[in-house]
């Protein structure tokens, strides 16, 4: 690591045995309503996950779009613009932490067993129509269609 940034050193001489490191631990939080009075919750603040679909900036992002859209439809009642943006929300946000918790068990776990079963089973399966076309919709954010229901534009050529 120091070959690639030598910056760490003092961050590195701070660790003097494993028992001094914290090892990661996901939960997942998803708010009921990720609105308060004149007030909105996006990203991690309304609905945190384990990272391994790599989510969470696009998440946070489409809660953005999500809101804009509710503020568009509601301009002149906040908190109906704000009961709007978690139903536009809602349904990809729920898809998404059943995955990501769903996922957790077998990339989190400090079972020997389950993350054999993950590298047996979906290496296997990645390779079975229509898995990889599903798997490639997990990891892009395109379940439930989120572009389309935030009436969002496609990038050209996807």
């Amino acid at each position: 690591m120091l070959a690639h940034w030598p910056d760490v050193q003092p961050y590195l001489d701070a660790i003097e045995d494993f028992p001094v490191m914290t090892l990661a631990r996901y939960a997942h939080h998803t708010m009921t309503v990720p609105a308060g009075e004149a007030l909105a919750f996006v990203g991690d603040s309304a609905h945190s996950a384990s990272p391994q679909l790599g989510q969470g900036a696009n998440m946070a992002l489409l809660d953005a779009g999500a809101l804009h859209l509710a503020l568009r439809d509601h301009p002149t009642d906040l908190s109906r613009a704000l009961a709007h943006y978690a139903k536009l929300r809602r349904g990809h946000v729920r898809l998404y932490q059943a995955l990501s918790a769903m996922f957790t068990l077998f990339y989190q776990s400090d079972s020997r067993v389950l993350p054999l079963i993950r590298d047996l089973f979906v290496s296997a399966l990645a390779k079975v129509p229509p898995a990889p076309q599903l798997l490639a919709a997990i990891v892009a954010g395109a379940l439930l269609s989120p572009i389309k229901t935030l009436e969002l534009e496609k990038p050209p050529g996807v």
